[in-house]
């Protein structure tokens, strides 16, 4: 809670951007604004199934700094020349599966130190399904966290009982209705793309990979933007890191990346009107220099 207002965070998918959500979790530690609750999807459901068991943002940190493209990407090359037409992806899968496995500190929802909520596509029904509500909490997290990870082309379907999933930012890649749902009083969403047309330096796609991400970006913004009117009356609190130059695989900008994340949450977070009362910390990170000019307080939220 928050002076008696129930927080939700919300995390949105982005790949190697996601883990600019460890900078917003280090941004509101120091701001002392804990979430009572977590909602993500792919990437976002990683980090927050890792804050919801009980990781401290300095322990999420530890993990990030250490992700190398072979915990994750594991080629299905074999495949795609077998089978060519027939090959489901990119990559096989069994690494991702095997580093959140080994990764996440409980594996169970009733192991959770705050609820959490992660949004994934069932890809044989073609519906969205939200773990952790009623009735879906009898999968292991980590089954979970890769089906909402499973990104079309990219990764194999993720196969749950009888049912294929993938990426839950195919519909959605900033579930804040979860929230809204959920009776937020305050919703924290945390969106990895950009809302500028001319964010990109024009360039060539740089493999089938950047093809398909750089698609799926372009379909989030126009589904991001529908929903933000949709629910433009939520009690929200935007946070935008610039990370969309930053690759979706790209392992070796990962501090950057973090505190990227922290910089968008402090500019975000500085004189909102959602947030008066709260005490703001004295000074800033280093790397973060002068805190933003305080915004109006009528300004919308």
């Amino acid at each position: 809670m928050l002076n008696g207002k129930k927080v939700t965070l919300v995390l949105g998918g982005g790949g190697m951007k996601g883990l600019a959500h460890i900078g917003v979790l280090k941004a509101l530690q120091a701001w002392h604004i804990e979430p009572d609750e977590y909602v993500g999807t792919s990437v976002g459901a990683f980090i927050c199934a890792l804050a919801a068991g009980g990781l401290s943002a300095a322990e999420i940190e530890s993990v990030a700094v250490t992700i190398r493209k072979p915990d994750i990407l594991d080629s299905n090359l074999v495949s795609l020349l077998w089978k060519r037409g027939d090959a489901s992806s990119l990559y096989r899968g069994r690494a991702l599966h095997d580093f959140v496995r080994r990764t996440l500190p409980v594996d169970r929802f009733e192991e959770l130190t705050k609820p959490l909520y992660m949004t994934a596509v069932n890809l044989t029904r073609g519906e969205e399904v939200i773990w952790g509500m009623p009735g879906l909490t009898q999968v292991p997290i980590h089954d979970c966290v890769v089906a909402s990870c499973s990104i079309p082309g990219i990764y194999p379907p993720k196969k749950i009982n009888r049912y294929y999933f993938v990426d839950g930012s195919v519909v959605d890649t900033l579930p804040i209705k979860v929230a809204v749902y959920l009776g937020a009083d305050l919703v924290i969403g945390v969106y990895l793309d950009s809302f500028d047309k001319d964010r990109r330096k024009a360039r060539p796609p740089e493999g089938i990979a950047d093809v398909i991400t750089q698609s799926q970006s372009i379909l989030s913004r126009t589904l991001v933007k529908h929903n933000l009117r949709h629910f433009q009356e939520a009690p929200l609190v935007l946070v935008v890191p610039k990370v969309s130059d930053f690759g979706m695989f790209q392992f070796e900008r990962t501090a950057e990346i973090i505190q990227e994340g922290e910089r968008a949450a402090y500019e975000a977070f500085w004189g909102h009107p959602l947030l008066d009362g709260v005490k703001a910390p004295e000074s800033t990170p280093t790397p973060l220099l002068a805190p933003p000019k305080p915004r109006s307080r009528t300004a919308e939220a």
